[in-house]
């Protein structure tokens, strides 16, 4: 076991670059990890590592190394916790990223509900709209909308994010109701930052597609404060549909250009590959993506 702990110090040093951050996410002191990977190396008779005061990275033999045992590793940890999961509940701690708005009006249904399945399993949830370091700030699992970018993440796709266009009733009678996505460059858009191109929607139809630039007097942050703006008639908000349900259920915005596909996201629910997923965060993985149409 002395061995399979250095392999398994030696993989978060690598991952990391640092033996400090290794060494507590080992629950170990930084000497410690030290010793350990001097320890495996004197055992390997090959230097794993190139040490400088600023930082540690991979030798070629390192390199080799990582390659084999991270894969081996893995699968060892997964025969090992399969056994404990097969003979135990899912407990412990749950770490669980996601976006602001989406986390507290979509997510948190889903977790309490989850909870009170799993009594055994205590949650942590953080809720913020920039992207989290998964790995680095100690996340199980992150719930994400969009394209994603090339990561060492596993990602499982959990439902399509459809995309609405809505006004209030009375900016519509005011300003007019567009017929045709090029007539938004002439109106109030509510602009959201937290889109990658908040300046330029996208809509298709009938394999025509159409890009269209657009401002507006108000930017801000956030799908449901969009809504919450548009329903004030401040101006055309291009939100997710799951943002505008409610609005669209009590009337306060209609839906407008329905006869075009605005852009499509995805719904992700993203976890690092490098360890074995543990059996709870298998769990609410699983859970979540049943709690999903195919589209939202």
């Amino acid at each position: 076991m002395d061995r399979i702990d250095a392999l398994r110090l030696f993989c978060s040093v690598a991952e990391l670059g640092s033996f400090t951050k290794a060494a507590e996410r080992e629950a170990m002191t930084p000497g410690a990890a030290s010793k350990q990977i001097t320890a495996l190396e004197q055992r390997l008779q090959a230097r794993l590592f190139e040490r400088t005061t600023r930082s540690v990275r991979l030798t070629d033999a390192g390199e080799a190394l990582l390659d084999r045992v991270r894969p081996w590793l893995d699968e060892y940890d997964g025969l090992e916790q399969g056994v404990a999961d097969a003979r135990s509940a899912p407990a412990g701690v749950l770490r669980v990223a996601a976006p602001v708005d989406f986390g507290a009006r979509r997510l948190m249904p889903i977790i309490t509900q989850f909870m009170n399945d799993w009594p055994g399993v205590e949650v942590r949830l953080s809720l913020a709209d920039r992207m989290v370091d998964l790995v680095n700030e100690g996340f199980d699992v992150g719930i994400r909308i969009g394209n994603l970018p090339d990561s060492a993440l596993i990602a499982k796709r959990l439902a399509a994010a459809c995309m609405s266009v809505v006004a209030s009733p009375e900016y519509l009678a005011r300003a007019g109701q567009p017929t045709h996505p090029s007539e938004l460059a002439q109106h109030q858009i509510v602009i959201d930052r937290n889109k990658p191109a908040p300046h330029l929607l996208k809509f298709i139809r009938d394999g025509d597609e159409v890009e269209v630039r657009v401002n507006g007097r108000l930017t801000l942050n956030g799908a449901v404060a969009a809504v919450t703006a548009a329903s004030a008639g401040v101006g055309i908000a291009c939100c997710p549909r799951w943002a505008a349900e409610q609005a669209l259920a009590d009337g306060r915005v209609v839906e407008i250009l329905t006869d075009w596909n605005s852009e499509l996201r995805y719904l992700w629910a993203v976890f690092p590959s490098n360890r074995y997923l543990a059996h709870r965060v298998r769990l609410f993985v699983d859970f979540v993506a049943d709690q999903f149409p195919d589209r939202i």
